[in-house]
């Protein structure tokens, strides 16, 4: 009679623990039995003992448990990830947040005597627990559009093919994430990917304040010439033999006055211009251009060489048909937000790393 009594309480203790799971899994259940299928794209969570930290330029330090991190919107991308060298390294399936959501409600902080309020010049900086590190601009994170972001991720498979996977074996990681993993889809190889990211740090690249036009708002100026500052040169650069760029089509929404308008737009090549005026470049320098009014944004060379978004960057001179004289505007005209476009460039520093 006891080992009935026991096996009674047995099966209710599995029935008890089948009809929980049942209940937790409400919307899987619902969906194969809607589909007919099994859903391969699942709800996935941040682990525990995942976290992250910002800090650097920044009016507090920010720490995020895993239980803080559940708390941010997350995105499904699939990768096909090559090494710098063009090795096929596999195809992938990661679940992770975008870093926008996360930097977006970040405060940066800003010297006492400056005039900004926007960190368009700001460097990030993703740091592993190791030491290693991998560097985006400010802007290529906050501004671009939601297109393959760049991306925190916790969660990790392999996208095998559906014959004989069992025997595919041209993914290289394996196994599930055992920190967040950075991964940048936009970028044309894995060399800003990063394991184990363990903080993000924010900070301003070091320049030579005293031979960059002081930052004034509502100031009108038209300079006669963009300056090229390289280490301890400074020349002027040409326009020769720079590639013109398309016409596009170009709509404009302001981060913080919203729609500013439609226009058609045309002018020169980034890339094009930043080959013919700067000797040796990498594609991980970085570029910092600095209007007759001070304002200034920062750009990765890796954004600009490597990205789609790279490519539809322009130094404007008509708009609209308009011939603009000497009053050259940086358009990103891909970027969702058009902070990062600013017109009357006066100084490119190459920022070598």
């Amino acid at each position: 009679m006891k080992i009935w009594h026991g096996l009674v309480y047995i099966m209710a203790l599995a029935a008890a623990v089948f009809i929980v799971y049942r209940t937790a899994h409400h919307d899987y259940y619902n969906a194969v039995t809607v589909t007919g299928a099994t859903p391969l794209a699942t709800v996935r969570t941040v682990p525990r003992g995942f976290g992250l930290e910002v800090t650097g330029r920044v009016k507090q330090t920010y720490r995020f448990s895993s239980s803080s991190l559940r708390a941010f919107a997350t995105t499904r991308i699939r990768t096909r990830e090559l090494s710098s060298r063009g090795d096929f390294l596999g195809a992938y399936i990661y679940v992770g947040i975008p870093v926008f959501n996360i930097l977006e409600g970040v405060a940066p902080s800003f010297p006492e005597d400056s005039s900004r309020n926007f960190p368009t010049d700001f460097l990030v900086t993703f740091v592993s627990d190791s030491g290693q590190k991998a560097v985006f601009s400010y802007g290529e994170i906050l501004m671009a559009d939601d297109d393959s972001p760049v991306t925190l991720a916790f969660h990790r498979e392999e996208l095998l093919p559906t014959k004989d996977p069992e025997s595919y074996a041209l993914n290289v990681r394996k196994g599930p994430l055992a920190g967040l993993r950075l991964i940048a889809p936009r970028d044309a190889d894995t060399a800003r990917y990063l394991d184990n990211v363990a903080s993000v740090v924010l900070s301003v690249p070091e320049v030579d304040e005293k031979r960059l036009p002081p930052r004034r708002r509502g100031y009108e100026c038209t300079p006669e010439t963009i300056t090229v500052m390289d280490g301890v040169q400074a020349y002027p650069a040409s326009f020769q033999g720079v590639s013109r760029s398309p016409r596009t089509t170009w709509v404009r929404v302001g981060h913080g006055q919203g729609f500013k308008g439609i226009s058609t737009v045309e002018g020169y090549e980034l890339r094009s211009f930043i080959e013919k005026n700067v000797q040796g470049f990498s594609s991980n320098d970085l570029f910092l251009f600095v209007s007759c009014d001070g304002y200034r944004c920062l750009f990765s060379g890796r954004e600009i060489f490597t990205t789609s978004s790279g490519n539809a960057m322009v130094l404007i001179d008509t708009v609209d048909g308009s011939f603009r004289t000497g009053d050259t505007m940086l358009a990103c005209t891909n970027d969702y937000f058009i902070d990062r476009s600013i017109w009357g460039i006066s100084h490119l520093i190459v920022v070598r790393q």
